[in-house]
């Protein structure tokens, strides 16, 4: 019979332990599909549940590989598939041992920032990982993420997953992320605006939206309303978007209305029409030298 991909992988994966990670590194890098599009899932999550399995003896495999950095596992090469898989069997020992549970949250929050993007997904995917197990627990663990805008945008981004959302049972403490994560956006200073760090953030509080307001109801679009008044144009047009999701639309629309009252009655007044003379006088002389140009 033809050996399945489990077999293989269960063989490195015991020499890795064992204190020899050559073979599972070379294993994981030429199964990645990488560099590519899409990297290979599959073999990720066989690696994570492969070590699930194994519970504390392949700790210190998965340690090592989720810390190798962008010299040693290049990003957009089969190398970053390596931090990859460690990363994602974090999630999968913390979501199933609880006392590793906190050490492990931790370890992730070390790499939410990192440079390579496909390693900051793997954060987002372990962390939904967890939370489909520890649920509100994860939730207040991780407040200390939102101080950052890569950390908190992993936060909004996993909450947003189903497999967490749906374990969730206290509005107050994920509207309290939340909040986090829109005072993280607007005090932002103006050298950040750009940075992508921020713009991760805001893309990810806009994406989190639809799903927190369906499964929260009420206490989102109370949230939304305050910050409907907010002063920066960014976060309002962000709240206005979400309000037009149908999904919400059909459920909510009693409060969706409100947030839009909200928003209406904090927009900033138009600049007066009497006062309004039209374009300012070009003073630059452009135009007296187009006439003598012709």
């Amino acid at each position: 019979m033809p050996q399945t991909v489990s077999d293989p992988l269960s063989r490195a994966l015991d020499e890795a332990t064992a204190g020899r990670p050559s073979a599972l590194h070379t294993l994981l890098a030429r199964g990645s599909r990488l560099p590519g599009t899409r990297a290979n899932d599959s073999l990720a999550d066989a690696f994570a549940q492969a070590c699930r399995a194994r519970g504390a003896q392949a700790d210190a495999v998965i340690l090592a590989l989720a810390a190798l950095n962008e010299d040693q596992a290049p990003g957009a090469t089969a190398l970053e598939f390596l931090p990859v898989c460690g990363l994602l069997a974090l999630g999968a020992r913390a979501a199933t041992d609880e006392l590793v549970r906190e050490r492990f949250v931790s370890e992730l929050h070390a790499h939410a920032d990192d440079l390579r993007f496909r390693v900051r997904d793997a954060v987002v995917d372990a962390l939904a990982r967890i939370g489909a197990r520890a649920g509100d627990w994860l939730v207040a663990e991780v407040a200390p993420w939102m101080d950052g805008y890569f950390h908190a945008a992993a936060v909004v981004r996993a909450l947003a997953r189903e497999t967490w959302l749906s374990t969730l049972h206290d509005a107050a403490p994920v509207m309290a992320r939340l909040d986090q994560a829109f005072e993280q956006a607007r005090d932002a200073p103006r050298a950040a605006a750009r940075y992508p760090g921020r713009k991760a953030l805001v893309e990810a509080i806009a994406l989190g939206l639809g799903p927190l307001g369906i499964r929260f109801g009420a206490p989102t679009f109370d949230m939304l309303s305050r910050w409907a008044r907010a002063s920066d144009p960014e976060l309002r047009e962000m709240v206005a978007t979400a309000l037009d999701d149908k999904r919400l639309e059909n459920r909510f629309g009693p409060e969706i209305a409100g947030v839009r009252a909200a928003l209406d009655a904090s927009r900033p007044p138009v600049r007066n029409p009497d006062h309004d003379f039209g374009p300012s006088r070009d003073r630059s002389g452009a135009r007296r030298r187009g006439r003598r140009a012709t």
